[in-house]
């Protein structure tokens, strides 16, 4: 996929694959959320030179936030040390994928893949609300933000979902937004496949809407709605959130 043809959201850069700005979309009330203020991403541990001018400089990104487990940090390394940028280690905590045996991979049908996503995004949400929380902490200082996770779909995805529902963005807008990172995963292995060789079994989920609609749906069962959830891990700066990324 060209830079031509990306979809709007996304940022080109030499190796972060699905960097994105998550301003854009509507919100309630006729507004919309900010450009160039909060961006996603998937892993930085090997960003280039041009990548570290590109989201210091003219992106302004003042903090990183890495949502990985510290192995993950170890193995794929992390955003250099920068000045002017502060770097937050928020691990959204959950039960990790390989040591569930119930038969999901890429071989996986549509249905199946949407339970599986759904049953593990909502124990997420509750087992990892810490991160969830502080992240948005962070978002809310007002200053320019990129939140990342190693391929920029899940843990990502779940700190978007709840930022974009604070921000009255509707569940469909925001699963297209999770839905966006197929894009960035198929960079991913079109680079990982010139580089590195293309591996005998592709690993990995994709990112269907309705894994984030009926997640959505699900957390609405579990708090009422997600921005009541988003109350119950402790944020308690809503207001100013949406003060400062609505226009």
């Amino acid at each position: 996929m060209t830079v031509e043809t990306l979809p709007q959201q996304f940022i080109h850069a030499d190796k972060i694959f699905n960097l994105r700005d998550i301003g854009g979309w509507d919100a309630a009330g006729g507004a919309k959320v900010k450009t160039g203020q909060v961006f996603r991403s998937d892993n930085l541990g090997m960003v280039t030179e041009a990548d570290r001018d590109l989201l210091v400089n003219r992106l302004g990104v003042r903090h990183v936030i890495d949502l990985r487990r510290g192995p993950e940090l170890e193995q794929a390394g992390r955003f250099p040390d920068v000045d002017g940028v502060e770097f937050h280690h928020f691990e959204l905590l959950h039960v990790t994928w390989e040591d569930i045996d119930l038969g999901i991979d890429a071989s996986a049908s549509h249905e199946e893949v949407v339970r599986f996503l759904r049953q593990r995004y909502s124990g997420m949400y509750e087992a990892g609300y810490k991160a969830i929380r502080d992240s948005l902490d962070v978002i809310a200082t007002g200053e320019p933000v990129l939140f990342h996770c190693m391929a920029g779909k899940d843990r990502t995805g779940l700190v978007a979902a709840a930022l974009l529902s604070v921000l009255g963005v509707s569940e469909e807008d925001i699963a297209a937004d999770y839905e966006l990172s197929m894009v960035g995963i198929r960079r991913w292995r079109a680079w990982r496949d010139a580089n590195m060789g293309k591996p005998a079994n592709e690993g990995g989920l994709t990112t269907p809407a309705e894994a984030m609609l009926e997640t959505l749906q699900e957390m609405k069962s579990r708090f009422g709605s997600m921005p009541a959830y988003v109350a119950a891990t402790g944020f308690d700066r809503s207001e100013a959130l949406r003060s400062q990324l609505l226009e």
